[in-house]
């Protein structure tokens, strides 16, 4: 028996739309994902749309399912054992702690095999974007280039200064990813204009995502946004950088990475295996 909704529903149907992007992302080495590329992706294909407050034009007038219809798939799949828990992250919740070995010389052994070495001459750019959810797929990619990802999850001043400003004085450069519309603008500008004035420095920094050449070249369609800090309330044009797609998002990433890397990471990788395999036969004599 199926442990889908029936498909005749709308909780099947959606069940069936979100278990097949997941899939497809899965075939494309794409997990883990989060919930909110799994919900731009299907609406940039026109299968579901925002809430009212954020819909697109396109939008308009058409009955499809909500984010909320997403959610509760991604929670039916995963619970019912049909795609496994760790397709999907939760960047809102992190387990703090570590553990240790009984003695130090067996501490050092277990170590070796996790010990990495940079493959940067200088300081590695810092990947700072403004949602949890960017920052989260890209933790891989950040991992595999030993470089630091930060989401600034909006306006922020006390993690600026505390946090980013301290690594930052050194020169390392910035790239960063943000939505484009009149409040991301807002957000990257108080961002840079605050590390700039804590470090004492005019910062390298590259926008890689959203920008409107980006949009342009795809034709992705704006939504609609509702600033209710302004009176009367400011609605505006909105395109969220998770509708790139989680596959475009990761290859611009990496491509600018790719660009500030002083040699191929294949060779990097091949002296660190070859210093670990010295460790490793030292700690054992």
């Amino acid at each position: 028996m199926s442990v889908l909704s029936k498909p005749e529903t709308k909780k099947g149907r959606v069940q069936r739309i979100v278990l097949d992007l997941l899939n497809e992302k899965h075939e494309h080495g794409e997990i883990p994902t989060n919930g909110r590329f799994v919900f731009y992706e299907l609406e940039q294909r026109g299968i579901v749309r925002k809430s009212r407050q954020g819909e697109s034009r396109r939008d308009r007038g058409v009955d499809l399912p909500r984010e909320q219809a997403v959610t509760d798939a991604l929670m039916w799949l995963r619970d019912r054992g049909v795609v496994p828990w760790e397709w999907l992250t939760d960047e809102t919740r992190a387990l703090h702690g570590y553990d240790r070995s009984t003695t130090v010389a067996e501490d050092l052994r277990a170590a070796v095999d996790v010990t990495e070495i940079t493959p940067w001459a200088g300081e590695p750019p810092l990947i700072l974007a403004e949602s949890r959810s960017l920052a989260g797929v890209l933790r891989a990619i950040g991992e595999e280039f030993r470089c630091r990802i930060a989401a600034t999850n909006g306006q922020a001043g006390g993690f600026l200064h505390t946090v980013l400003a301290p690594i930052l004085r050194n020169g390392r450069p910035v790239l960063y990813l943000g939505d484009l519309d009149h409040q991301g603008a807002q957000i990257e500008e108080n961002t840079r204009s605050v590390l700039e004035r804590a470090t004492g420095a005019y910062l390298n920094w590259q926008r890689i995502a959203i920008t409107p050449e980006q949009v342009a070249a795809r034709g992705i369609e704006p939504i609609q946004k509702t600033d209710a800090r302004y009176r009367p309330a400011l609605v505006h044009d909105a395109w969220e950088a998770e509708a790139l797609t989680q596959r475009v998002v990761v290859a611009l990433v990496r491509n600018a990475l790719d660009e500030f890397l002083p040699e191929p990471l294949d060779v990097v990788r091949r002296r660190e295996k070859a210093q670990r395999d010295e460790w490793k036969a030292r700690l054992e004599r």
